[in-house]
């Protein structure tokens, strides 16, 4: 019987979060409301430009590392623009008071306190990069001869700080299909004021 209970407990896996390339099956758990959704696409944004870094670190010529960079520097864009309807949806949160009651996709003030103290710093190394990003013809050629690291470093130092504090808000609803004719939800608390009863 301990044989069997060893090779049962073996086939059983902690659900994981869905994953845009590598993590697609039905036990995954996937974005339930638009906060889960751009928590998954900054980690896949992120994993993106870890990669091109590393490439970068790896190339041999000078082209490959200006190319890579450039790349990289798409991908921060990218990284800007869902950062910031993040940003958005933590900073219009509801607050509530932790010791009258429990909320529900609210935060405490304390929390966005915290989230206002990390957005700011990630603001203030934005304000030196995105606009410098956006370019026409003439001032392509001017970055491409100009681009270097030092260009996205503020904001890729400030990202993963307020990135990790923002993933453990009460903010996120995720929800998977285990098996046909069940859906499993975590992140909501299911109260009675949300429910309308008819009879």
């Amino acid at each position: 019987m301990d044989e069997l209970d060893e090779i049962l407990g073996a086939e059983r896996k902690e659900p994981t979060t869905f994953h845009p390339v590598n993590e697609r099956s039905h036990d995954a758990w996937f974005p339930g409301n638009e906060a889960a959704s751009l928590v998954i696409q900054v980690g896949h944004i992120w994993e993106d430009l870890l990669a091109l870094i590393e490439l970068r670190a790896n190339a041999a010529d000078e082209y490959s590392k200006r190319l890579l960079l450039k790349y990289g520097i798409i991908e921060v864009r990218s990284l800007i623009e869902v950062f910031d309807r993040l940003q958005s949806i933590v900073m219009k949160a509801n607050t509530f008071d932790p010791r009258e009651r429990q909320g529900w996709r609210e935060i405490t003030a304390e929390e966005k306190e915290k989230a206002k103290e990390l957005f700011k710093a990630y603001s203030e190394a934005k304000k030196g990069t995105s606009q410098k990003v956006i370019l026409d013809w003439q001032q392509v050629m001017v970055f491409w001869d100009s681009v270097t690291p030092d260009l996205i470093n503020p904001l890729l130092a400030t990202i993963p700080p307020a990135f990790d504090f923002v993933k453990e808000l009460d903010l996120f609803e995720w929800n998977r299909v285990p098996r046909e004719g069940s859906i499993e939800v975590i992140g909501g608390m299911l109260r009675p004021e949300y429910f309308e009863v008819t009879e």
